[in-house]
């Protein structure tokens, strides 16, 4: 009769009524009988009738609770959160906002779906995201021996980023040599062959085992070929001369082409074929077990932006994938002492592409420069754990490759053209411990009125460009020349720099060759063709002494100048006498014009302040007539 009563009240179908009816007859044993008394409970609950008692019944509820309760939480453990991650500097927030707030950039916050993090397990213990449970995963398959590839059987914790001792070590004890024939702490792996030492130069002295390199630069420049010759001298130096492999070689990783196509590139440009593996792929975990199976001594991966993780969301080359990947590729070289070359995309602006913590992640960060219509490569570090970032390397491409310079000098100066129309300036930058001279081109136009023959007086704002100088250092040398040497005049002017030879200039010590550049085109006299120009110019017009001198002033008397003209300050007479060069000193740059060009300064420091200070321009406070009332 409860039934009936309930089948009125409810509409309980007939079949629901047969499996009551089978509960109260027979021990239920399946969770969907058991969810099916749930349900006909809750509906007795709802419309006033009791419930029905019964032990087994009730054990059946709870396990089909229980099973409930599991299933839902793995499947929110499944889910996925959305997080805002800004591509600058890869910090990542709960919600949107128009300015990061840890850098400041605008409109940098994109959004991201990350799976959620396992609550238990061996994943759990990677000590990370997506690329750390790669590389968990790989050493619960027993792929990792105490590391991935050749990691000597040390024991170390695969969830970290580097292995970890048993307790804190004195750095004394550290720095402490072993034994009289042990190397130094960090020992590099070297290069052979000119390529190599040029590479070196740059690293700050070789490869360090289990550093991770990006390599950046803009599309087409010889990101790709310059890691293949690397990858055959880190061969050829695991192999002997008959060829028989005696490490474990180099792997290089291509997800932009197949082998055939890197094995076309190598044979072109000669490189040793013994010790390296060509494999093509973009799925990283591919890339991880076969770096497991071949144990190389160093993995080339091309590039950073093409490869993915299936752990990780997004499509390849975006935020989360190229964070993740970066960091399993990290964890591969920590654990194990492998060296990791990764190639990065740029974007327009020449950064990265990808977010700002891929360059905070890895040890060095490489840019390769030059122009597409040019020859010239320079290889310059911009992060360095291990070395200087003031070390340059130079190059010029072939057809078999990148071939290092030997005289960065003798390149930049060999085409150079002396003729009276042109105005140029040599001058001498120092990088890192070598010294090298550029030549600096300056071209000036008078602007004309925009409206001749049109009745309009209006003049069109002047043109400012500068190749391979920063824009803001020549907008300050021009101020400088306006205001104590050429007079306002030069602000009508259009105003054009180039460094010949694709070089970019960060040093402040060629400020007098830009500044006498542009005076010399504005004045229309050819600067003298045996003369060369350094020293850093001051807000006042005032010339401040550089570093190095001496050694520019060998690098000029080796490239066969007769004069060189330099601050006074922080030099000597005496230090061109051991190469048998004049040096002409300035304290100004009004002093360095007349030195140079023969011509007096239209305005200098000394007219514009007789007395040491200016006349106050603001014109007497006039008296408030309602003071008086």
């Amino acid at each position: 009769e409860p039934f009936a009563i309930l089948m009125r009240r409810t509409r309980i179908s007939r079949e629901m009524i047969a499996n009551i009816s089978s509960i109260v007859t027979n021990a239920p044993r399946s969770n969907a009988t058991a969810r099916g008394v749930s349900r006909v409970a809750r509906a007795m609950k709802l419309h006033g009738i009791g419930a029905i008692h019964h032990p087994t019944h009730d054990a059946a509820r709870r396990a089909s609770v229980r099973t409930f309760a599991s299933s839902s939480a793995k499947g929110a453990s499944g889910k996925s959160k959305q997080v805002y991650v800004c591509e600058e500097c890869g910090e990542d927030t709960k919600q949107w906002y128009g300015q990061c707030p840890s850098c400041k950039a605008w409109d940098s916050l994109k959004v991201v779906r990350v799976a959620s993090e396992p609550a238990s397990g061996a994943k759990a213990n990677a000590g990370g995201g997506a690329g750390a449970r790669a590389v968990a995963r790989i050493a619960e398959n027993d792929i990792v021996n105490g590391g991935i590839g050749r990691g000597g059987g040390r024991t170390t914790r695969v969830g970290g980023w580097v292995s970890e001792t048993s307790a804190p070590r004195a750095l004394r004890d550290v720095l402490k040599p072993k034994d009289l024939s042990s190397g130094p702490t960090m020992p590099r792996m070297s290069l052979a062959g000119e390529l190599g030492k040029e590479i070196e130069r740059v690293l700050g002295g070789g490869v360090v085992p289990g550093g991770l390199i990006l390599v950046g630069g803009d599309p087409g420049v010889g990101k790709s070929t310059i890691l293949l010759q690397v990858a055959g001298l880190m061969g050829a130096r695991d192999s002997g001369a008959d060829g028989e492999l005696k490490g474990g070689g180099v792997l290089y990783a291509s997800g932009e082409e197949s082998v055939e196509q890197v094995a076309g590139r190598a044979e072109r440009m000669k490189v040793d074929p013994n010790g390296v593996y060509l494999y093509s792929a973009t799925r990283l975990e591919n890339i991880l077990e076969a770096v497991q199976k071949l144990k190389p001594s160093a993995l080339v991966v091309d590039s950073i932006q093409t490869v993915f993780l299936e752990d990780a969301t997004g499509s390849p080359g975006s935020v989360s994938q190229v964070r993740e990947c970066a960091t399993a590729l990290l964890h591969a070289a920590k654990t194990s002492g492998m060296p990791v070359f990764i190639v990065g995309h740029v974007t327009k602006s020449g950064d990265i592409a990808g977010p700002r913590v891929l360059e905070h992640i890895v040890d060095v960060v490489l840019y390769l420069e030059g122009d597409a219509d040019r020859a010239v490569r320079i290889l310059r570090g911009h992060k360095n754990r291990y070395g200087s970032t003031d070390e340059v390397g130079v190059f010029q491409m072939s057809d078999e490759g990148m071939k290092p310079v030997a005289s960065p000098s003798a390149l930049f100066l060999g085409e150079r053209i002396l003729s009276p129309d042109v105005s140029a300036a040599p001058t001498v930058t120092v990088q890192g411990s070598r010294p090298f001279m550029l030549e600096i081109q300056a071209l000036t136009a008078e602007r004309g009125d925009s409206g001749e023959g049109g009745g309009s007086s209006m003049m069109a704002p002047p043109i400012r460009t500068a190749v391979g100088l920063r824009f803001e250092r020549m907008q300050l040398l021009l101020a400088v020349l306006a205001k104590f040497v050429l007079g306002r005049r030069v602000h009508k002017h259009d105003i054009f720099i180039n460094i010949v030879g694709g070089m970019k200039l960060e040093d402040p010590s060629t400020d007098v060759a830009v500044a006498l550049a542009i005076a010399s085109s504005f004045v229309e006299k050819p600067l003298p063709p045996d003369m060369c120009f350094f020293g850093e110019v001051g807000l006042g017009g005032e010339l401040r002494p550089v570093m190095q001198a001496e050694r520019r002033i060998a690098e000029a008397a080796t490239m066969g100048f007769k004069r060189v003209l330099l601050p006074e300050a922080g030099s000597t007479a005496d230090m061109g006498r051991k190469s048998g060069i004049e040096l002409v000193r300035c304290n100004t740059l009004a002093d360095a014009l007349y030195a140079a060009l023969g011509v007096k300064p239209a305005r200098s420091a000394t007219k514009s302040q007789p007395q040491g200070s200016w006349p106050s321009k603001f014109p007497a406070k006039k008296k408030n007539t309602f003071d008086d009332e």
